[in-house]
């Protein structure tokens, strides 16, 4: 005769207390709560099935929850609300993600094919320099900007750009000639 083990049944146990909220009535929260503990595992399942990634997917179910609960008297429909804005969550970095792939291979495909390899040695000097030089350094040299659209950027003159750009060239020149070899310091 086998034994079939059976596991004794929880104890009815009272919800726990939730925390005041200023402008929530109990029931509201009692609601939400609900609401939340029922449907958080499935639509996060459902956003990860959707985009292929767990953390994506519970980082949108939990936005989702956070835009419902503040909607939550005038949204009638709260688990559809939930379920349409963690989707649309998941579309708007879908588009993002693209947008992002969409540039970095056009910044690939931008670069001249004789372009020297990167210059950690130069970079760090550049990130010497004061922020108002390093920054125009940056944006002229670095993001190939001209130099009227790099005033535009910083909302500078471009005679200032100009100034700026003369100034950093020498700060640069004289770190340049302090490191190398022979150079007395």
């Amino acid at each position: 005769m086998a034994v079939i083990a059976q596991w004794p049944q929880p104890a009815q146990a009272t919800a726990p207390a939730l925390p005041a909220l200023p402008g929530v009535s109990a029931d509201c929260a009692h609601a939400f709560a609900a609401l939340y503990t029922a449907e958080f595992g499935r639509l996060a399942g459902y956003l990860a099935a959707l985009t292929g990634d767990a953390d994506l997917g519970r980082d949108a179910a939990q936005e989702a929850f956070t835009r419902l609960f503040a909607r939550w008297r005038s949204v009638r429909e709260p688990r559809a609300f939930a379920y349409v804005v963690g989707t649309n969550l998941c579309r708007h970095h879908w588009r993002q993600s693209g947008r992002e792939r969409s540039a970095v291979a056009t910044l690939g495909a931008a670069l001249p094919a004789g372009r020297p390899a990167h210059d950690p040695w130069l970079r760090d000097l550049v990130q010497r320099l004061p922020v108002g030089l390093r920054e125009v350094v940056l944006l002229h040299y670095y993001a190939d900007l001209p130099i009227a659209q790099v005033a535009a950027a910083i909302h500078r003159p471009v005679g200032t750009v100009k100034r700026r750009l003369h100034e950093a060239r020498a700060a640069l020149a004289v770190a340049v000639s302090d490191s190398e070899p022979g150079a007395t310091s």
